[in-house]
């Protein structure tokens, strides 16, 4: 009983200790970075204005986004063409559904641009998937990293 409760004090201050740590860092090397790249900055990005419900569906979508290029990359990694031909075309082409969606987000954001860039990544996913399937590691590789890049275009200029 006594071995318990030692344990449990030691555990509870121990916790203590680590939560007053975290509560008192010192932020200033923090504040000296920020301080050097100007100060805080205010975000200009486009913001999408959509309703709670879709902001969750549509950062959702993103992080299969993610997912799918880490599984791509992954199957380029291993040589495996076909594989990452099929992630691309399948998860991320171009197709009706990917229009239909873009489209009306597009909407909701009020801006063009969003639609623009949409159709630009995932029809550069479908050019992966083709370099892919043909057999062309080091064109896939590149394609990747065009894809990519279409991805931080789209989220440099929007925001939720």
């Amino acid at each position: 009983m006594k071995k318990a409760f030692v344990t449990t004090a030691a555990v509870l201050l121990l916790a203590g200790g680590i939560s007053f740590a975290v509560d008192h860092v010192d932020h200033s090397a923090m504040h000296e970075m920020m301080m050097k790249e100007g100060g805080p900055k205010t975000d200009t990005r486009t913001e999408l204005k959509l309703p709670e419900p879709m902001k969750v569906m549509h950062n959702r979508m993103m992080r299969q986004h993610l997912d799918n290029l880490s599984e791509i990359t992954a199957a380029l990694a291993t040589n495996e063409l076909g594989k990452a031909a099929e992630i691309a075309k399948e998860t991320l082409g171009w197709n009706e559904a990917e229009e239909k969606m873009c489209a009306m987000f597009g909407e909701m954001a009020g801006d063009d641009d969003f639609m623009a860039l949409g159709k630009a990544m995932h029809t550069k996913a479908d050019d992966l998937a083709g370099a892919a399937k043909a057999g062309n590691r080091d064109k896939a590789l590149t394609e990747l990293a065009q894809l990519i890049g279409k991805c931080n275009a789209c989220h440099e200029k929007f925001r939720h």
